[in-house]
């Protein structure tokens, strides 16, 4: 399956303190022509691209949304996802209407089953706990019923604030039925480097909550984790469980799915690997691990951090 990842604007419903957007911050809303997303869907599909993500922002809330899930339905896209904070979830007609238009997978964007915790992640939305599990049980419903294609995914971001509740937000989902969950270490670039202080976790003060949180794989055969941003040297597994845990490793080799992306900018495909690179390191015991041509590195930002 030929991937890409496309971001099509620049609006968000919520203000998180680790966006990396100013302009999400300050409610600049920025849509992109739904002209110029059909004729870029038109060639992505000539390229034989088969799969699209929708991401970044919040996608639900364009105003042509489902008019551009038709219309890579349209253009011979098996594969339809979004990554999506759940709020437009919660109406059980947008949905319907999604799934109808081909939304194949969906990933909600969930962080803490502590209202307090996502609350303030959110940066003060009320209710938004309950918000997002009525989103997910209206997903877990047409799920059910087969109109959801694939699996639901949650994936949660780690910071300082939240990662000592990540397994019981997990669990709690769990017995929900969710079986899927991506953990990401945050980018510190841009706007999230404003609330660094209070966000960024030290890799080792992450190593006992990660494989404790790795663990529950073992006691629910069932329950699928990855985590993304922890390189090898840093996640304290041996080569194997690396592999199978990595978002990085599944991404680029178990699911044989391409990385591109499209710059929002220029609007050119651009290679997701490359681009991570410019805003990742090697230390220099890099130099010595069998790894380094296949590892990305570490954020830049966290290298003094981590090291001061």
């Amino acid at each position: 399956m030929k991937h890409i990842e496309i971001n099509i604007w620049k609006a968000c419903n919520h203000k998180c303190i680790f966006c990396m957007s100013w302009i999400t911050r300050n409610k600049v809303l920025w849509f992109e022509k739904f002209e110029t997303i059909e004729n870029e869907i038109k060639k992505l599909s000539n390229l034989w691209y088969n799969s699209i993500w929708f991401l970044w922002w919040e996608p639900t809330i364009h105003p042509n949304f489902l008019e551009i899930i038709l219309c890579a339905k349209n253009h011979n896209f098996e594969n339809i996802e979004v990554i999506s904070n759940g709020s437009k979830f919660t109406n059980k007609d947008f949905l319907s209407d999604s799934l109808k238009f081909w939304l194949t997978r969906i990933s909600i964007s969930f962080h803490s089953i502590i209202e307090k915790e996502e609350s303030f992640l959110v940066w003060w939305i009320n209710w938004v706990v309950n918000q997002k599990i009525e989103a997910i049980r209206n997903l877990l419903c047409f799920f059910n019923k087969w109109l959801l294609k694939k699996e639901i995914s949650v994936n949660i971001v780690i910071s300082k604030l939240n990662y000592k509740s990540i397994k019981k937000t997990i669990l709690f989902l769990y017995k929900i039925w969710i079986k899927s969950f991506r953990l990401n270490f945050i980018q510190l670039e841009w706007y999230s480097t404003k609330n660094y202080d209070i966000l960024a976790l030290k890799y080792e003060d992450f190593k006992d909550d990660l494989l404790d949180i790795l663990n529950l794989c073992n006691s629910y055969k069932d329950l699928k984790i990855n985590f993304e941003a922890i390189p090898w040297c840093f996640s304290w597994l041996n080569y194997e469980n690396f592999l199978k845990f990595s978002e990085q490793n599944i991404d680029r080799e178990k699911d044989k799915i391409s990385r591109d992306d499209i710059n929002l900018t220029s609007r050119d495909i651009i290679n997701q690997f490359n681009r991570r690179k410019e805003l990742k390191v090697y230390l220099k015991k890099c130099n010595n691990c069998f790894l380094k041509w296949e590892c990305e590195g570490i954020w830049k930002r966290y290298v003094d951090y981590i090291f001061k």
